[in-house]
């Protein structure tokens, strides 16, 4: 079903080039029979910076529902921080609009692309709950007389669940990692767990 869609592209230097992943979405957009009414560009911006001009102007125009659908390349380009990322999806999916990550082919309209809203959904949850965590261990080391504590672990069925949806959806480690806001070390050793079941698994 064709549908009233925006682009939304973002380069972290002015030396890129944004129309390289306003080509491909237009392509994409295309050949899902989509018309484009908006394209929104921030250039020489980080994804971890989060107020944007074209980001904003895209919220806005979302609000004002002026469009239904929106491409963007990759996860990274919508945002770098998993907080954000969140936070601008929900908004996004509150108002009923469709994503479509292009690089790492989700689009949420599908089974897997809700999939992916549940694990966001889930890791909204755990972010939440590490914050909970930290407040309570800066509370026990105050107490203590500022004896060093551990750091809160980053590990659970969340995490898990975002490392293998974007793993197997062919993201490279260190996207994997800045998405999830954790260390490549701990991405590496997700992996290699999810690695081992699959073995396992096969094996049974």
């Amino acid at each position: 079903m064709s549908e009233v869609a925006s682009i939304y592209a973002r380069c972290s230097t002015t030396d890129q080039f944004p129309e390289n992943q306003i080509r491909v979405l237009r392509d994409l957009a295309e050949r899902n029979g989509d018309k484009i009414v908006a394209e929104f560009v921030d250039k020489g911006i980080s994804g971890s910076k989060k107020d944007r001009d074209a980001l904003n102007q895209m919220l806005s125009a979302a609000r004002s529902r002026k469009f239904t659908k929106l491409y963007v390349v990759s996860i990274d380009r919508l945002s770098r921080s998993t907080k954000d990322l969140i936070d601008t999806v929900e908004v996004l999916n509150d108002l009923k609009i469709h994503i479509v990550f292009q690089r790492e082919n989700i689009d949420t309209t599908s089974a897997m692309g809700q999939f992916f809203l549940t694990v966001l959904g889930s890791l909204a949850q755990f972010e939440r709950e590490i914050m909970r965590e930290r407040i309570k261990q800066g509370i026990d080391r105050a107490k203590s007389q500022g004896r060093k504590m551990g750091r809160p672990t980053k590990m659970n069925d969340a995490l898990r669940n975002a490392v293998q949806l974007l793993y197997s959806k062919g993201a490279s480690i260190r996207t994997i990692a800045k998405t999830c806001s954790v260390g490549i070390g701990t991405t590496y050793k997700i992996i290699q767990e999810i690695q081992q079941d699959e073995h396992l698994t096969a094996a049974a």
